[in-house]
C-alpha cells in the first residue's frame, strides 16, 4: 500500500491538520510515503517526511505537535515591518516572518530529506515574473541547497509577507495557484490519497464559507484570500472525483481513493492569528475529525461519513 499526504493551506488554521495526523498516525497506525504540502501544509509534509518509517513517522508527528503548541501568538511566526503600509506600498510585506524561518531553520533537515528515498516530499509555491507553478522536491538534488526557502516561499502570503528570491525569480504562496496539490499527487501513482483540509466541505465537495463581519481593507484581503483559495481546493478535489468516476474510459488509469479529513464548520480565527487557545482546539478539532472521514470510491480502509 503505497500512501499519499496531501496539506492543504490555511495558516494557522494549520493546526487542525495536525490533530488529525495525530489520531491517523498514532491511533490507527497508518504511514505515509508520499508528501504533498501548500502553504503551511508544506510546513507540516516537511517535518513529517524527514521520518524513514512509521517509527520515526510517530516520532516527528509528536514533534510536530510540540512546535504548534510552541506558538504564543503572532510573535512566535512574524514581526510587524517598520513604517507598515509604507513598507507594502514601496518595498515589500506588511510583515517579516522572522518566527517562521526560524521554526523551518530548527525544525527541517535537508540532509535528512534529500538522504530519505524512502518518502516523496513535493511542496507548491509560484513565480511571480512568470506565474509558473513549481513543485519543489526532494528526490530533486539540484533543490537541496534552496530547499528551506523554497518551503518558506510556500507559506510566503502576498502582501504580508514578502516573495523569497531564488535564483532571480521571486517566489510566492503555492496557494495561488495549488491549494491541494492532487495533480501532483496523482503522478506519483499512489494506491490511496488522504487529504486534509482546513475548511469544511458539503456532501457535493463545496466549500462552506462560514459568516464575518467587514473589519476594514486587511481583513476584506485575508477573506478574499480563504475565499479564493478554498474554491481552487474544492474545485481540485471535484475534478479528482471526476477522474475517478470516469477512470474506466482511461485504460491506463485506475481509481485511487481519495480519503477526505476536513472541519464540520469553519475553524476560527482568520489565518495570521496564531492564538494558542485557538491552536489547541483546532488540534483537537482535527484529531476528532479524522474519526469520521468522508471516503470517495473504491474500498475504504477508514470508515465513512454517516449518509
Amino acid at each position: 500500500m503505497r500512501r499519499a499526504l496531501v496539506l492543504a493551506g490555511g495558516g494557522s488554521k494549520g493546526a487542525f491538520e495536525v490533530g488529525a495526523i495525530e489520531y491517523l498516525v498514532r491511533e490507527r497506525g497508518i504511514d505515509f510515503d508520499i508528501f504533498m504540502g501548500t502553504s503551511v501544509g508544506a510546513l507540516n509534509a516537511a517535518v513529517l517526511s524527514q521520518s524513514r518509517n512509521y517509527r520515526e513517522l510517530i516520532f516527528q508527528t509528536r514533534l510536530l505537535k510540540d512546535l504548534w503548541l510552541g506558538i504564543k501568538g503572532r510573535a512566535s511566526i512574524y514581526s510587524k515591518n517598520p513604517l507598515g503600509v509604507f513598507r507594502l506600498l514601496f518595498k515589500d510585506s506588511l510583515y517579516n516572518p522572522i518566527g517562521l524561518k526560524r521554526l523551518i531553520k530548527e525544525n527541517i533537515d535537508p540532509e535528512r530529506l534529500f538522504n530519505n528515498q524512502s518518502r516523496v516530499l513535493k511542496v507548491a509555491t509560484v513565480a511571480v515574473e512568470t506565474g509558473e507553478l513549481l513543485y519543489a522536491d526532494n528526490h530533486n538534488p539540484e533543490l537541496k541547497a534552496d530547499f528551506l526557502e523554497y518551503i518558506l516561499a510556500s507559506a510566503s502570503i502576498p502582501l504580508f509577507f514578502p516573495a523569497v528570491k531564488i535564483n532571480d525569480k521571486h517566489w510566492y504562496d503555492g496557494g495561488l495557484r495549488d491549494i491541494t496539490p492532487l495533480g501532483a499527487v496523482f503522478r506519483e501513482c499512489p494506491d490511496e490519497i488522504v487529504v486534509i483540509l482546513t475548511f469544511p466541505i458539503d456532501r457535493n465537495l463545496t466549500p462552506v464559507l462560514g459568516r464575518t463581519k467587514h473589519r476594514g481593507a486587511l481583513r476584506t484581503i485575508l477573506r478574499a484570500l480563504e475565499i479564493m483559495s478554498n474554491e481552487i481546493s474544492a474545485n481540485d478535489l471535484q475534478l479528482a472525483n471526476v477522474i475517478n468516476q470516469k477512470c474506466h474510459v482511461f485504460s491506463r488509469r485506475r481509481c485511487t481513493p481519495l480519503i477526505i479529513i476536513a472541519p464540520e464548520t469553519p475553524l476560527t480565527g482568520n489565518i495570521l492569528e496564531f492564538k494558542p487557545d485557538d491552536i489547541r482546539k483546532n488540534l483537537e478539532l482535527g484529531f476528532q475529525a479524522a474519526k469520521n472521514p468522508l471516503v470517495l470510491y473504491d474500498k475504504p480502509i477508514l470508515k465513512t461519513l454517516p449518509r
